[in-house]
């Protein structure tokens, strides 16, 4: 499946940033995958124009005029802990500095491709490694039941009951006891698709079948108490899905 990853490069010699550029192309058409690569000429443009998650990947050359390669990279360790840094210089002494930014590697002037090849699937393979658990947190709800992880597919759960001092997660074939209260779920799922019905429930809207003045129906024809406080906002959002739906069936 293609990928794309955006890179800057930051190096004070155009020499360096012709280099770097045609062989990150040169890796792009054997990778298959899409660069978009922008170009800086000192550590102050590239921090001038940073922002969290606008790049996945930095080559840094240290040796700069102005703020180096190190201190820029200090500083955006301040504003990002996850993009990917890769130090570019001419001379192999500079280990323990980038082991202190937390760099995963660094290239020696003049850049080998094949090692600048190594490095790159290297980060690559770490970018697709993060992008899958932010997708599988999206996917799967992470509760601690008996002092073990476990993770239940949201989409197939139907409500959240409290229950004493415990919340029960119910999907169509099981259910899950933990002790984390409502709230504390609630917090780590979307709320466009899960809603308080009660004080004591949480239900996945998309489980809705029916919505009445003291029960909704779930899917299943499960019950669950709807309270006065929240029964006109279901409602409301229960009938703008059929609406919705109508108006799809009709086009």
């Amino acid at each position: 499946m293609l990928s794309q990853y955006r890179i800057a490069i930051c190096d004070d010699e155009i020499y360096y940033q012709d280099e770097l550029s045609n062989l990150l192309k040169t890796y792009e058409n054997e990778s298959g995958n899409k660069l978009d690569i922008c170009r800086f000429s000192s550590g102050e443009k590239l921090l001038s124009q940073y922002e969290e998650t606008i790049f996945h990947i930095l080559v840094l050359d240290i040796e700069m005029g102005g703020l180096s390669g190190m201190e820029t990279a200090r500083e955006i360790r301040k504003k990002d802990e996850d993009v990917i840094i890769i130090f570019a210089t001419s001379f192999d002494n500079y280990a323990l500095g980038a082991f202190e930014v937390n760099a995963l590697n660094y290239l020696v002037k003049p850049v080998d491709y094949t090692k600048l090849k190594k490095v790159m699937s290297l980060a690559t393979a770490a970018i697709d490694f993060k992008r899958d658990q932010i997708s599988a947190r999206k996917r799967y709800l992470e509760v601690k039941i008996k002092n073990t992880d476990v993770y239940i597919e949201i989409t197939k759960i139907k409500y959240i009951e409290k229950k004493r001092n415990t919340s029960i997660i119910r999907t169509g074939d099981n259910e899950y006891a933990c002790y984390e209260t409502l709230s504390q779920l609630y917090e780590k799922l979307d709320v466009n698709k899960f809603c308080y019905v009660h004080q004591g429930y949480i239900v996945n809207f998309d489980m809705i079948q029916e919505v009445g003045k003291n029960t909704i129906v779930l899917a299943d024809y499960i019950e669950v108490p709807v309270s006065r406080k929240y029964y006109k906002d279901i409602k409301e959002r229960f009938m703008n899905r059929i609406y919705v739906k109508l108006q799809e069936q009709t086009f």
